[in-house]
This record gives structure tokens, C-alpha cells and sequence, in this order.
């Protein structure tokens, strides 16, 4: 899940873009097999990951933080500038509906009263404990959640490697 690189479409455009790619691809890229298929594992393994947080209370940690802290050290604004059109495509196709606008809030575009809007997930957002999380997981729970949160960065990219094949197949350019 590669990140957005200076000089590329603003947010706007790239959701524009996916909503485009979504409207126009969207039936024939669920009715693929394989892609339908790896849609379903990445799901799954996004699943576990939700799973594992809600178990090891990282999920409660981090709106107790938001709440009080305003989450300044992991959802801050400009956040949502890693995620390309691709990305957005795969929440998509996930059922996500991509939000219009902002909670205008001092945080990412994506963040919303009840957590983050999206997902699939860029890899920071993913991997991104903070000290005072990092400390109340203990290195033994870290360490499982951060191999889980691997095994769903790689059925993300597995299937972001699909999904450039099939558009390519389709004489489409897509961007990550």
C-alpha cells in the first residue's frame, strides 16, 4: 500500500476517481473470480486484525485517547493524503461508502465520531502504537497483533497486485 507522492491529485480527485473506477468496474471486478476471492480473504484478515484490538482493548485505548488528547499522534489531519485511488477503490468494493467531507475536526478526513470511516487500511494507520499503547500491550500482545496486522498488509497488497493486473488487462490506468 504505497503512499501518495507529492504533486499527485489532491484527496478530492482521488476519491472522485475511485468512485469512477467503481461505478465503471465495480460488477465486472466482484464478478472476477480471483479478485473475489482475494476481496473475501483480505476481509477475513482485516476481520482477525478488528478481532485482536477489540480483545487487547486497543480499540477502547485509542477513543479514550482521541477523546481526551484529541489523538494528535496517530490520526492527525493530512492523514488521509496516503491513501491513493487504488486503496480507496479496494473500501469500495468492500461495501465502505468513501464520506464526502470531513468532520472538520483537527484530525484526518477519514476519522469520524465512531473511529476511523474506512476499512482497508494504510499501512501506518495499521502499524502506529503509540508509547503509552505500546506500553499497556506488553511485547508479547504486541508482537501478535503486529504479525496479523502483517498478514492483512500482505492480503492488501496481494489483492492491490490483482487489481492492477486486471486494469491493466482492461487498457485502464489506475493509480496506487
Amino acid at each position: 500500500m504505497l503512499r501518495n507522492q507529492p504533486g499527485e491529485p489532491g484527496l478530492e480527485r482521488r476519491l472522485a476517481v475511485a468512485q469512477e473506477l467503481y461505478a465503471a468496474h465495480g460488477a465486472a471486478l466482484r464478478g472476477d473470480p480471483e479478485i473475489s476471492r482475494l476481496l473475501i480473504e483480505y476481509l477475513q484478515s482485516i476481520g482477525r486484525s478488528q478481532a485482536m484490538m477489540q480483545r487487547h482493548g486497543v480499540f477502547a485505548a485509542c477513543a479514550e485517547c482521541a477523546g481526551t488528547h484529541g489523538g494528535a499522534s496517530c490520526c492527525f489531519a493530512g492523514a488521509e493524503e496516503w491513501y491513493g485511488e487504488l486503496l480507496l477503490l479496494i473500501n469500495l468494493l468492500l461495501g465502505v461508502e468513501l464520506p464526502v467531507q470531513g468532520d472538520g475536526g483537527q484530525d484526518c478526513f477519514f476519522n469520524g465520531p465512531q473511529g476511523c470511516r474506512l476499512t482497508a487500511h494504510f499501512a501506518i494507520c495499521l502499524n502506529f502504537f503509540c508509547p503509552e499503547l505500546t506500553q499497556r500491550l506488553g511485547p508479547d500482545r504486541l508482537a501478535r497483533l503486529r504479525r496479523q496486522v502483517g498478514r492483512e498488509l500482505i492480503a492488501g497488497q496481494v489483492l492491490e497486485g490483482a487489481l492492477l493486473g486486471w486494469f491493466r488487462g482492461q487498457g485502464v490506468a489506475v493509480s496506487l
